[in-house]
């Protein structure tokens, strides 16, 4: 267990514009250069450790970053004062000089200071999603009013609706601590593109003759993963909460819905027992930390959406930094390499246009060379 370090007693906190005055907009960590010259910038603090020179003297190394990557910094002076005012997660007004170190770019601090920070603000400091989240949240919106079953929508607008905390917090949540979609914005973007690649799936398959319940469908695909609202803490870095350790986004999703589905009026029992099936099975297998496997069409439509979407979403973040014909290295996540083919070259010929052959035709020139000497 990390130890609490009493923190002495601190005027309000300012905020990052306020500290940085006609510095702002500070350096981003990708911007700073080995130039020996002085900067003012705001940062979180990743990591901190105090050491000790050979003759006893006390000195702090922080690891600093934000949306663009993460710097080494040191603190020579100081440093009792610094330990007890500064700790992990903070987010932090530093004054530092920029070198190297064993040719790695190097803050060296003079002066640090917490500050506070809006969610507004959490951009700047943590990695978020590339698309545009005011335009997810639209797509959200337009989502939501295609359920045509009452009480399904009023469920939805109540977790995943712009008008609730619940769903403002959604809207910026990531959807995980590492692998897939895990920055902010990143649990709106993944439900998103589950429910609508489930809901695509669904029409598929009623084609086929399947009988789908579309709407049960897509309002499982927004809320399977609403409990990582409460499984994650997305306020100066991606952390699990107490919640999340001991019961995992899972149960607390379905403590989530079921809470506020029995709260809905004409919400039926039998449609509250199948979504939270989709809820509890969508991870699919049972040591994949899921309680059980999808036993319904819609539960398996669900599942394989969900675990397409993460695994795309990690594959084309590694793909993209790929040069055409190189490979990626092994992925723990997606338990293999990946291959990045040669892009066709702009003046290549147009594929030829097969034309179509008739079931005699079919017989007399292939079938029969099958049998020919």
């Amino acid at each position: 267990m990390r130890e609490v370090v009493p923190r002495p007693f601190l005027p309000p906190r300012v905020d990052p514009r306020a500290f940085c005055g006609p510095a702002y907009p500070w350096p981003r960590v990708c911007d700073l250069r080995d130039d020996g010259r002085e900067v003012t910038a705001c940062y979180v603090v990743h990591g901190k450790n105090r050491r000790e020179t050979k003759a006893g003297k006390p000195f702090l190394e922080f690891v600093l970053g934000d949306a663009s990557g993460s710097v080494a910094a040191m603190m020579w002076d100081d440093a009792e004062r610094c330990d007890r005012l500064v700790a992990a997660d903070d987010v932090v007004g530093v004054r530092a000089r920029v070198g190297t170190y064993r040719e790695k770019l190097q803050l060296t601090i003079s002066f640090i200071e917490p500050l506070e920070v809006s969610d507004d603000d959490l951009a700047m400091f943590l990695p978020a999603s590339p698309r545009d989240r005011g335009q997810m949240c639209r797509e959200l919106d337009a989502l939501i009013a295609t359920v045509t079953d009452p009480p399904l929508r009023t469920l939805l607008a109540r977790c995943v609706g712009g008008k609730t905390p619940l769903g403002r917090t959604f809207r910026i949540h990531p959807a995980a601590k590492r692998n897939h979609h895990a920055y902010l914005g990143g649990l709106l973007e993944h439900s998103l593109s589950v429910a609508k690649a489930a809901d695509r799936m669904c029409a598929h398959y009623r084609e086929q003759g399947a009988a789908l319940d579309r709407d049960l469908l897509v309002a499982a695909a927004l809320l399977h993963d609403i409990g990582k609202v409460k499984e994650l803490a997305a306020r100066r870095t991606f952390s699990y909460t107490d919640e999340g350790q001991l019961l995992g986004h899972i149960l607390l999703g379905l403590q989530m819905v079921t809470r506020e589905a029995e709260s809905i009026p004409g919400f039926r029992p039998d449609q509250l027992l199948h979504l939270q099936h989709l809820v509890a099975s969508h991870q699919g297998k049972l040591e994949w930390a899921s309680p059980k496997i999808p036993m319904t069409l819609e539960a398996i439509i669900l599942h394989a959406a969900d675990e397409l979407d993460a695994k795309m979403n990690s594959g084309m973040a590694m793909v993209s930094a790929l040069e055409p014909g190189a490979w990626t290295g092994f992925d723990r996540h997606l338990e293999r390499a990946l291959y990045r083919p040669p892009e066709p070259l702009a003046d290549a010929p147009p594929p030829a246009v097969l034309e179509p052959v008739s079931p005699q035709a079919f017989v007399k020139d292939v079938m029969l060379d099958m049998f020919r000497g």
